[in-house]
């Protein structure tokens, strides 16, 4: 019975290890859910519901998802006033300003050479790029520590 146990034991991690190296990916609201550094940038995604509001279509996707401390550079309760219907249209900037149509590489946002949603060149500045994660609906997402073409 013990041997029937440490057997299952075994099978059990093997199909654990090869779900996770055959790239089993979780939904962006679990990556970023898992991220307590991500709740002001959850927070806003959930508000708007899904990402095609954001780039306007269904395809793949590439977010560069701000700090809770990059997001509180915008003032005290930033995310609050974000979520306010008065103020949809900045939130709606922000997060375009934040979001890019299509699967990106690091080193194509690092050479400026693709737009985020908002039809604009993406531009790192200081900005840097945490290892990217792959979200189940064929999204990309980097964690960044600056907020994109974004004034107070």
């Amino acid at each position: 019975m013990r041997s029937i146990s440490m057997r299952m034991t075994f099978l059990l991690a093997f199909i654990v290890m090869l779900n996770f190296s055959c790239g089993t990916t979780a939904s962006l609201a679990s990556i970023l859910g898992a991220n307590p550094n991500l709740t002001g940038i959850t927070s806003l995604l959930k508000s708007v519901g899904s990402m095609s509001k954001i780039t306007g279509s269904n395809g793949p996707y590439t977010l560069l998802a701000p700090t809770n401390d990059a997001l509180s550079k915008l003032g005290n309760n930033a995310v609050e006033t974000l979520l306010k219907p008065e103020n949809s249209d900045k939130l709606m900037g922000l997060l375009k300003q934040q979001t890019i149509p299509g699967n990106v590489t690091e080193d194509a946002i690092k050479s400026g050479t693709v737009k985020n949603a908002a039809g604009n060149p993406v531009n790192l500045g200081t900005a840097s790029l945490g290892t990217p994660s792959k979200s189940k609906d064929g999204g990309m997402i980097y964690v960044i520590d600056q907020l994109l073409g974004m004034a107070k």
